[in-house]
Parts: structure tokens; C-alpha cells; sequence
């Protein structure tokens, strides 16, 4: 009996042990996620916000391990792209971002840095931008606001395909052709410019709904204003401005 009680009151001990341990364990766990961490400096090469089902929202990354893009369930191939945050809106499609580099080039050194956001299934249509080409030390810049659109068929997904399959063409001249015809019926048109541009003028620059120049009201390199308008011919008609 002795044995008995002794072998009960041991068993009784060591349930009430592993019981407090689970529950402490249980505790400690539940604590730990929800703290709060403070840091005062950390070094990370990628940050990804997400939502509770894992949908991705926000990428904050190097230019090594920047996400490809993502639309329609599926992200892109891997790119270069440049550091700095991509955004995805909640269906998880890329929606623009904030990106910089300064890069060397066969043409000279490209610096800049560009807040975009995107049209639905689409790229950029807002942008705010800085870029730089530093060639043989001087500095040629454009800098600005860019309001851009693209036709009401246009898809991003369907463009790159079509792109992915003109690349495949053998004889260059062809090649450049249909890239060229893809762009012209599926491609940006640029609607509009507000800012410096790299011939040194400062001014606003509108275009109609398929991207060709109509109207540009600026200052030139010598600081003179103009105001010139262009026909369905594109020939341009100077205002004369006192």
C-alpha cells in the first residue's frame, strides 16, 4: 500500500508540474506576440507588411532582394528593379511605389528617385520624378510631374506577353517593328508635364488623349516665354507673348 500511495502521489506531482509548465508556456507564448518591440537601430535587406490571410501590402527592400511585381495571383519574373518600397492594393496587385538609384551606364551615370502610382491592371499614370544623367561632368536633368494613361483594352499582364513573344522575332528590323506596334496600341500616353525638362525649359506641357503634343506653355533656356499650340498635322503656331 505504501508503494501505491507513494507512486500515486508522484504521478499527482508531476501532472501538477507539467500542467503549470504548459500553462506558463501558454502564457509566456500569447505574450510574445502580442508585444510590442522598440528598437533604436535596425539592419534588415527586406521588410514585407501583409494582411492576416497573408495578402501582401507593402514591400520595403535593397534592390537585391526588391519584389518582381504581382498581379492577378501571380508575381513577375525576377527583374533588376531599385531599391525602396513597392505598394500592393488588396487584391494584391502592385499599385506603385517609391523607388531611387544612382547607376552606371554606357551613356554616363543616371541618378533619381520616383513616387508612382498605377492604374488598375495597369503601370504608372502618376508620377513625380527626378532624373539625373551625369555625362563627362555636367548634370542634364528632368524633374516633375508626369499624368499619364493608357487605352481602355490595356492590361499590363497581356502587353508583357505579347512583348515576351515580338522579343522571339529573329530578323531585328521586324523585331523593332512589332515592339513598336505593340506600344503604339497598347502602350503610356503621356497626357501631361509639369516641369523642367531636360533641353533646360520650365513649363507645362499637354498632349491629347493619345499622347501627342497640343499645347506647351513655357520658358526656355534663354528665359523667354512661349506659348505654342500644334494641329491634327503636328505643325506647330507660336502666341507671341509681351
Amino acid at each position: 500500500m505504501k508503494t501505491t500511495a507513494s507512486k500515486v502521489k508522484f504521478l499527482t506531482n508531476y501532472s501538477t508540474f507539467l500542467t503549470i509548465i504548459m500553462v506558463s508556456f501558454f502564457l509566456f507564448s500569447f505574450n510574445k506576440i502580442r508585444q510590442i518591440e522598440n528598437f533604436e537601430e535596425i539592419n534588415v535587406k527586406r521588410i514585407n507588411i501583409i494582411e492576416n490571410d497573408g495578402t501582401i501590402r507593402m514591400v520595403l527592400s535593397n534592390k537585391e532582394l526588391q519584389h518582381s511585381g504581382r498581379l492577378d495571383g501571380k508575381d513577375w519574373k525576377k527583374r533588376e528593379r531599385p531599391s525602396g518600397l513597392i505598394f500592393f492594393n488588396d487584391e494584391g496587385d502592385e499599385c506603385g511605389g517609391l523607388i531611387y538609384q544612382t547607376k552606371e551606364t554606357k551613356n554616363g551615370l543616371i541618378s533619381g528617385m520616383s513616387i508612382t502610382m498605377d492604374r488598375y491592371k495597369d503601370d504608372q499614370v502618376l508620377q513625380l520624378s527626378n532624373q539625373e544623367t551625369v555625362l563627362n561632368g555636367k548634370i542634364m536633368s528632368q524633374r516633375g510631374i508626369h499624368i499619364n494613361d493608357f487605352p481602355m483594352d490595356s492590361h499590363i499582364t497581356k502587353r508583357m506577353e505579347m512583348l515576351e513573344e515580338a522579343q522571339k522575332i529573329s530578323n531585328p528590323e521586324e523585331r523593332k517593328k512589332k515592339i513598336n506596334e505593340i506600344y503604339d496600341q497598347y502602350g503610356e500616353r503621356n497626357l501631361l508635364f509639369l516641369g523642367k525638362t531636360k533641353g533646360n525649359s520650365q513649363g507645362l506641357f499637354l498632349s491629347d488623349s493619345k499622347g501627342q503634343p497640343k499645347m506647351m506653355i513655357y520658358v526656355d533656356e534663354q528665359g523667354n516665354p512661349k506659348i505654342q499650340t500644334f494641329n491634327s498635322k503636328g505643325e506647330i503656331k507660336d502666341f507671341i507673348v509681351e
